[in-house]
């Protein structure tokens, strides 16, 4: 059967073809043309009627895997905001309240890519906690540790992107375009961060 050629109309429907597909020793599934899906692609849910290609599998996929990492900053430059103190307060309160509001936008558009290639997201609170190795520290935080731990959060976040750019580029040009587009801003908050704090 060919996936990429057949059209669904519900996604318990999807489920029931997908679940007709050889299974692999990884778990991964494969249609007759060859496209796999992997165990999680075999899971999520298409919001379109035509199932989608394999490129746009492998797009959704990148932008799942960052998604929940934007919430997180999301919420950890919220935490920031509301708890830090110290001499750099004013600048930092500011900056981490522009700097999530940008989060959400370039969230948004993360998120709203991968439903437009056909599959549903998940940035639930346990995926979102799952996503991230520490927690934002509790309570009041200084300017400076405030500014660090932002800055090593972003860090972490560009690595991410950068190690999905390339399949992203080759898969979806739009997600692609729309995870550089929020690179290009968080490496210029982190250099705001970090200049404030000189």
């Amino acid at each position: 059967m060919d996936l990429a050629a057949r059209r669904v109309t519900t996604s318990q429907e999807f489920r029931l073809i997908l679940s007709a597909l050889p299974i692999h020793r990884d778990g991964s599934r494969s249609d007759n043309n060859g496209t796999q899906f992997t165990p999680k692609e075999a899971l999520m849910s298409p919001t379109m009627l035509a199932v989608p290609d394999a490129k746009s599998l492998v797009a959704a996929s990148k932008l799942q895997t960052l998604l929940p990492k934007f919430v997180a900053l999301t919420l950890d430059a919220k935490q920031a905001h509301w708890n830090v103190t110290g001499a750099a307060f004013l600048p930092v309160h500011t900056l981490t309240d522009e700097f999530a509001v940008l989060l959400r936008t370039w969230t948004d558009r993360i998120a709203e890519r991968a439903v437009a290639l056909g599959m549903a997201v998940d940035a639930r609170p346990t995926t979102v906690a799952a996503s991230v190795p520490r927690p934002f520290p509790t309570g009041w935080v200084s300017d400076n540790e405030a500014i660090a731990e932002l800055v090593g959060r972003i860090d972490e976040l560009t690595v991410a992107i950068r190690h999905s750019a390339s399949d992203l580029e080759s898969s979806d040009i739009v997600a692609h375009d729309a995870v550089v587009e929020a690179l290009e801003g968080l490496e210029k908050y982190r250099w705001m961060f970090l200049a404030t704090s000189r």
